[in-house]
């Protein structure tokens, strides 16, 4: 029988890597399986006699156009993984069960495999733009446990789903195996097996295999000064072909191997394999051997490792903060050598000065940090913009008050996190889309952050009123927001000028003073010279949720 491609496509890495795991355990030994996220395709990706396979039936436009004509492609269709269902089967019948998943066609979906295979109680689809039902005995989720609201009980987790077994077949068709039905279902009931909630390490692992640097600089946005600063070092290290090893530091979500790629691509070595070794599911022994075999001192070795197909080359060994010290010990003695044909690149989410290691200052020597989404919200727009392109969203609006707390949120699994969230919106049939249809973990973080900027409003509102001038303070930083838009500072000359415009004077002591609580609260920023006063970040919200509170409070008076 010829070997044929399977080709995968999916738009989530998470869900990608569990169906691509489900497929080779079953057909993995009769044709060659790779697999892509729409966010990383090309029209070369797939070749001409590719078996295609498209996870949900929502990508299929997105991806119509870079697959060639004469492909077969199935359209998958998900089902629950039914070994992980034990917990549910063993609840008393007639249970009242909310079912919570990523988005409305998903959650109609796993509904309907509940209903029809297990039976014995009451499902109800969450709507996102509802709270949770209170007549609710448990909340059944498929492996989208994260997007619920910390602290909830009761909650069931049945794992990821997985193709459906008309799925399978079809593809098995499709590669004309001739298997018998009862083959193919033993093969199927096996995949589900190994991707049970019991079998976590196994979904986690990650395969090193060589593959080619898909990222260039021009795929990273990057606006803000930081990250400006760190791709304009990333340029120089890899134009610099004396400089044998990089360190990037960054936390997770960040883009440290979206970075490491675009080294690789700007570099000398832009034509040679890149290979990617992660130190969670990697043995340091696979490691230390694609080290070595890379050194000018065993330019002869023959480890008979994959990784050891020639010499030069870019060897990116990820979150090396995973190693064991002993392990760790020796890379950085194989990096205090530095007698490499291959240029390698480290990466960690932990700072080189947390390693304990007299050692751990070669990472310094060539290091680049990645800011967090936090300290570079002046691009969470563009990657927003970028993203909207790559999954061909472009329509895709929001409205005021989701802008508003896209700027204000933490995003604590960064850029990764922003792109879930904005493959998740585009999935639905809503626009503008509205905070009511947020993951319902971010909703619940809404109404945290309002409480909180609702606390802080009123610590500060306190603190200007025992000087006893808050009608005075607010008209100064509403004259400063006002300017900021027009890109105007003010000497206290022009702001007393500006003021007395209004009807409010004030006299040069006065002045100082209320100037003075405003920087102690940090609500304005003092620049040097004649650059004058402007508002700060931190004033903008204080005066704007202020404005907007007391607007609140007339209208409903």
């Amino acid at each position: 029988m010829v070997i044929k491609n399977v080709s995968i496509i999916a738009i989530q890495e998470k869900y990608l890597d569990i169906i691509t795991k489900q497929i080779k355990k079953i057909i993995g030994d009769k044709a060659e399986i790779n697999s892509v996220t729409v966010k990383n395709i090309h029209p070369h990706t797939i070749s001409p006699n590719d078996i295609v396979v498209i996870s949900s039936p929502l990508i299929k436009g997105l991806v119509d156009q870079v697959i060639p004509e004469k492909c077969p492609v199935v359209v998958g269709h998900r089902d629950i993984n039914y070994v992980n269902t034990q917990k549910l089967l063993n609840l008393p019948s007639g249970q009242q069960v909310l079912v919570v998943n990523d988005n409305k066609s998903n959650t109609d979906e796993t509904v309907e495999s509940l209903r029809e295979t297990v039976f014995e109680h009451n499902y109800e689809a969450y709507l996102p733009a509802k709270p949770i039902p209170k007549d609710i005995d448990y909340i059944v989720t498929p492996g989208e446990g994260d997007i619920l609201p910390k602290g909830l009980s009761n909650v069931i987790d049945i794992g990821p789903r997985v193709l459906d077994f008309n799925t399978i077949e079809e593809i098995i068709n499709l590669l004309q195996i001739d298997y018998e039905k009862s083959q193919i279902v033993r093969r199927y009931f096996k995949a589900c097996v190994s991707l049970s909630t019991h079998n976590n390490d196994e979904i986690n692992k990650i395969e090193n295999t060589p593959y080619a640097a898909e990222y260039h600089f021009k795929d990273i946005i990057s606006t803000s000064k930081k990250m400006n600063e760190t791709v304009r070092l990333a340029k120089q290290y890899a134009d610099d072909n004396s400089i044998r090893h990089i360190h990037i530091e960054g936390a997770p979500g960040t883009g440290k191997s979206m970075l490491a790629q675009a080294i690789h691509n700007h570099s000398v070595n832009k034509g040679l394999p890149f290979h990617s070794m992660n130190c969670e599911s990697t043995d340091w022994d696979d490691i230390e051997t694609a080290l070595l075999s890379s050194s000018r001192k065993s330019r002869h070795h023959d480890s008979g490792n994959f990784l050891d197909v020639g010499e030069k080359r870019t060897i990116c060994i990820e979150n090396i903060e995973h190693l064991s010290l002993i392990a760790l010990k020796n890379l950085f003695q194989i990096l205090g050598e530095g007698l490499f044909m291959s240029r390698v690149i480290t990466t960690s989410s932990k700072s080189y000065q947390e390693f304990n290691d007299e050692d751990s200052h070669l990472l310094r020597e060539n290091m680049l940090i990645l800011p967090t989404l936090s300290e570079r919200k002046e691009d969470i727009f563009p990657l927003i913009e970028n993203m909207k392109q790559r999954i061909q969203r472009v329509d895709m609006n929001f409205t005021d008050d989701v802008i508003e707390f896209f700027k204000e949120y933490d995003w604590e699994s960064h850029v990764k996190e922003l792109y879930d969230v904005i493959t998740y919106l585009s999935l639905l049939e809503e626009d503008p889309i509205g905070i009511n249809f947020l993951p319902y973990y971010l909703r619940h973080n809404v109404n945290e952050q309002q409480f909180n900027e609702i606390e802080e409003n009123h610590r500060m509102i306190s603190k200007i009123e025992e000087h006893g001038f808050l009608g005075e303070s607010i008209a100064i930083l509403k004259t400063f927001y006002e300017g900021k838009k027009e890109y105007l500072s003010f000497g206290r000359y022009a702001l007393k000028k500006r003021l007395e415009e209004k009807g409010l004077k004030l006299s040069e002591q006065q002045l100082r003073a209320r100037l003075e609580v405003l920087q102690e609260l940090d609500l304005t920023i003092v620049r040097q010279g004649r650059a004058g006063t402007t508002i700060s970040h931190k004033g903008e919200q204080f005066i704007k949720s202020f404005l907007k509170n007391t607007s609140d409070e007339k209208e409903g008076s």
